[in-house]
């Protein structure tokens, strides 16, 4: 067993794992952190849409990100492949339509069961994955699906007393259904040989010109996009989504993913919820202070911890399977 664990195999799953998760910590940081930017671009600018207020966040966000990747990978622009088109185009569609419909569900429905329903992609991946390979998923992937149920229900404790099924809840479940295309598209096998720094910035790039149509085509003006980007706090807080929960996370998302199964990936990813939540008990001061607006922080519960290590349970008993433990 000793010989088997320190195998270039194993290691390589298991720093996978480890960035996967690292990745996770950058997504659960980004919620407190675009909410923050939403509240001081509302104060800054509240006279704009919230759909073109999004579209121009998102927009700036991909782009940026892009334009940071850019250097690295100028000089290989020349020589891409049709596999790698497929994948950052597909990928680009798949995770915009996500983040589109995201913010759509949001507005229109309880955070908690936003939170609830976002995570439903434990459950699709594994039953895309069972009709793709035409193989049933195995009794540990399900039980494993059920305890993150349990464990997101756990984070979300207004759940069953919001939840009503209509247009919001509706769009989230809709949103649900592209992230977990996104995951498995990553791990398809034709992709294996792919440049994944490469698919990242055509991916980013992609996902920029999506939401700058949709910017344009929910009204909006390039006056508006300049006032919602025009102090150095507004500055600072995109600059931020951009560098620690945009350029890093969606490379490791592309390059190590594909070291694990999509059904781990998406288990792993559940933790975003739990984590964002440990952030949101402290940072939104800290936003507060930084743009002078009023940023409540969150207060912390038993819940957090318990149903952040349900997740985490559910996460090493597909982990162990696939070591065949």
């Amino acid at each position: 067993m000793k010989s088997e664990e320190l195998s270039p195999g194993v290691l390589l799953v298991l720093k996978a794992r480890a960035l996967l998760v690292a990745s996770t910590v950058l997504w659960g940081l980004s919620f407190p952190l675009m909410r923050g930017l939403e509240l001081a671009q509302k104060e800054h600018a509240p006279h704009g849409s919230d759909s073109a207020m999004a579209c121009a966040d998102m927009a700036v966000r991909f782009g940026l990100a892009a334009l940071v990747l850019l250097p690295f990978y100028i000089r290989e622009l020349g020589r891409i492949t049709f596999r790698e088109w497929s994948q950052a185009i597909g990928l680009a569609i798949l995770g915009g339509v996500a983040l589109y419909l995201q913010t759509l569900g949001l507005a229109w429905t309880d955070a908690s069961v936003s939170a609830f329903l976002t995570q439903l992609y434990a459950l699709l991946v594994p039953l895309i994955v069972a009709i793709r390979d035409r193989r049933p998923p195995s009794l540990r992937v399900i039980a494993a699906c059920t305890i993150v149920l349990i464990g997101i229900a756990m984070l979300s404790p207004g759940l069953l007393t919001h939840f009503t099924l209509g247009p919001g809840t509706l769009v989230i479940i809709l949103s649900s259904g592209f992230i977990a295309g996104q995951i498995v598209w990553v791990e398809r096998p034709i992709y294996a040989e792919n440049r994944s720094g490469l698919i990242t910035l055509l991916m980013f790039a992609f996902m920029s010109g999506m939401f700058i149509i949709a910017y344009f085509g929910t009204g909006g003006t390039t006056g508006f996009a300049v006032q919602l980007f025009d102090t150095p706090n507004l500055v600072g807080l995109t600059l931020a989504m951009v560098f620690l929960c945009t350029v890093v996370n969606y490379w490791i998302m592309n390059a190590w993913q594909r070291c694990v199964s999509a059904t781990e990936a998406g288990l792993i990813y559940c933790l975003e919820p739990a984590i964002a939540t440990l952030f949101s008990s402290f940072l939104p001061g800290w936003i507060s202070r930084f743009t002078g607006i009023n940023y409540p922080s969150e207060m912390l519960s038993w819940t957090l911890f318990f149903g952040g290590a349900m997740i985490l349970s559910a996460t090493v008993l597909v982990a162990t399977e696939r070591r065949g433990a």
